[in-house]
């Protein structure tokens, strides 16, 4: 190992170049103290994704949909585990349905994290210290993961803020599973270059606790993991030599156990849904990556949305959220320039060792992940050309659920920024020592001012918020409940902004729900609700009493204040996502006689007890 470089990084990075190559050797700069590293990182996450700090205790990132989900996961979690593992997995919505938390990611490691917190500062700021830390933490790794390639600290900061704010992570910051999961990648692939590098037990059981968190917590990201781990992994054993191969081996056999241990009791429950095919995702092109999608940033990207080339792919109507996947110009750029001084490298020197051997099989993970990114297929020369997702769908456990496979490309955006960290050093090393520090500020201001996207924010909804139905369900008996306009997948937009907000809050009142939203839904479900929907008449009066439904809620407002505002005139509308007023008092009188055994009426609707 290079003597400048083990001193510098605390002994993790491998030698960067030949020191016999007077020009490509670098003075090392000095590194600042970590906690100097963490304050800035700190401000900057701040800045990129939460800039109004002061709304921490009302407000999470993202809209009234996803993001409601997902702080309901965490609560549901933190309910249901006390209760046992049965009830855990058995979350009370789209009653009479099982394993209903296996619908989307349980968040569980996430959950045992929160719940503490949440204990000391509540549940909205407990959610966003972990919102923000993972932001944090994604740099950290990132910048520690860089270190192991290169000399100069500011080239591993400047790929740090590359891969943590590129378009494809910021466009998610609604989705908190993946910010939280996208924090675990760096630090997954860290954990195992230093398995691979001085392999022992403990290192291998912490490699394998990251390997697991991240799945349990980001189910795509645990499914990319094991496709960059195992192409890591393979080609690092095979470029060893065969008296070191088995202390190698033995390390990923007790990592590869203990994930498995670790992860197998709730895979169970995700491949026991994935036989039933409306648990299973047939391929979307429109989710899964094309050419010019690494063209595309956020809809209002506030400096890109002036460079014609990008803004004209960018346009909110051009592309989903899954299809933005600019790298950013610093990334890109350093990024050609360090893939190719690896190569060089590679060829000049045997690739079995160093720097060389990591920037090698990384790079290959990350050109896999790219591959995949594309999906089952793609045409080329109008053609359709089939893609190796299509085998990994079919055969490999896990990938069946997976639908927006354009997600995959983390993996290559990762592989990316480790090659910008060399390629920003390979331009450094060309400068005189004054002149690094202010190339090396300019690189992080482009970067943080292409990485500037508007951050949307939703007000958690209170009880307050509920008119009161949870006040009023919590001093009665329980009972099954349905919530009127019931939404379903077959209403399109409108069943995350109408259901999450309704989701959440009935955690408080304790009885179960027919409604629901979540990652998947039941099979048979849409057609339920359109019967539902239909309140009071015979056949929806029926199918209560065969679900055992004891109230019914007729909404005649929405649940808190709706994140994105826009939807709020398609969502508001009589029989959308409430009743009007008078429209709930006619259903209430057309309700046979001796089928109701209490009317009362709430701010927030009417609260119906069926006769039992």
């Amino acid at each position: 190992m290079h003597s400048e470089t083990a001193a510098e990084s605390g002994g993790e990075s491998s030698s960067p170049e030949d020191p016999s190559d007077a020009s490509t050797v670098i003075s090392p700069a000095r590194e600042p103290a970590t906690i100097l590293l963490l304050a800035a990182f700190t401000l900057i996450a701040i800045v990129l994704t939460y800039p109004q700090i002061s709304r921490m205790r009302t407000f999470i990132a993202g809209d009234s949909g996803d993001s409601l989900l997902e702080m309901w996961v965490l609560r549901r979690v933190e309910i249901g585990l006390p209760h046992g593992w049965h009830v855990l997995w058995n979350a009370p919505i789209f009653v009479p349905a099982h394993d209903t938390l296996a619908y989307s990611d349980t968040l569980f490691p996430v959950a045992l994290v929160h719940w503490p917190l949440r204990t000391l500062f509540g549940d909205v700021l407990a959610f966003n210290l972990i919102y923000l830390g993972s932001w944090v933490g994604s740099s950290w790794c990132m910048y520690r993961l860089a270190r192991r390639v290169v000399t100069h600290w500011g080239a591993a900061f400047v790929a740090a803020l590359v891969y943590t704010y590129s378009a494809m992570r910021l466009v998610h910051h609604g989705h908190f599973q993946l910010v939280v999961g996208g924090a675990l990648v760096p630090l997954v692939l860290l954990l195992l270059l230093r398995c691979l590098d001085s392999p022992s037990a403990s290192r291998a059981v912490v490699l394998s606790l990251s390997l697991a968190a991240l799945t349990l917590t980001a189910s795509y990201y645990g499914a990319m993991m094991g496709v960059i781990v195992a192409i890591v992994a393979t080609g690092w054993v095979l470029a060893q030599r065969p008296q070191a191969v088995r202390p190698v081996v033995g390390a990923l056999a007790v990592a590869a156990i203990v994930a498995l241990a670790l992860i197998a009791p709730f895979g169970v429950r995700y491949l026991r849904l994935e036989r039933h095919p409306e648990f299973r995702r047939s391929f979307a092109r429109d989710s899964a990556a094309h050419v010019q999608d690494f063209l595309a940033t956020g809809s209002s990207s506030r400096v890109l949305s002036h460079v014609p080339f990008i803004a004209s792919r960018s346009l909110p109507s051009s592309r989903l959220i899954e299809n933005r996947l600019f790298p950013g110009f610093v990334g890109l750029a350093f990024g050609v320039v360090g893939a190719i001084a690896a190569v060089r490298e590679i060829r000049r020197r045997a690739w079995r060792t160093g720097r060389a051997r990591e920037l090698l099989f990384v790079t290959l993970a990350g050109l896999a992940c790219l591959v995949l990114a594309f999906g089952d297929w793609t045409r080329i020369g109008g053609h359709r050309i089939f893609l190796p997702f299509v085998v990994f769908r079919h055969f490999v456990p896990g990938f069946a659920g997976i639908r927006a496979v354009a997600r995959l490309a983390l993996g290559f955006e990762l592989a990316l920024a480790l090659l910008a960290a060399v390629g920003i050093e390979f331009a450094l090393r060309r400068l005189s020592r004054r002149v690094r520090m202010g190339l090396v500020l300019s690189l992080i201001a482009i970067v943080i001012a292409e990485s500037a996207l508007p951050v949307v924010f939703v007000r958690v909804p209170t009880s307050a918020a509920d008119g009161g139905i949870d006040l009023a369900l919590r001093a009665r008996p329980p009972g099954i409940a349905v919530e009127l306009p019931l939404a379903s997948a077959a209403r399109g937009v409108m069943w995350p902004y109408v259901e999450s907000p309704r989701q959440l809050l009935a955690l408080r009142d304790h009885d179960p729900r027919i409604n629901g939203y979540s990652g998947f839904q039941p099979k048979g479900f849409d057609a339920l609700a359109a019967a539902l929907d239909q309140f009071p008449n015979p056949d929806a009066l029926t199918a209560l009493r065969r679900l055992r439904v004891r109230y019914v809620v007729m909404r005649t407002a929405l649940v808190g204040v709706l994140t994105p505002a826009g939807l709020l005139p398609q969502i508001a509308r009589d029989g959308a996502g409430r009743y009007a007023p008078a429209t709930a008092e006619l259903l209430v009188r057309q309700i046979p006689r001796g089928v109701a055994a209490r009317v009362d009426r709430l701010p927030g609707g009417i609260l119906v007890e069926l006769a039992q």
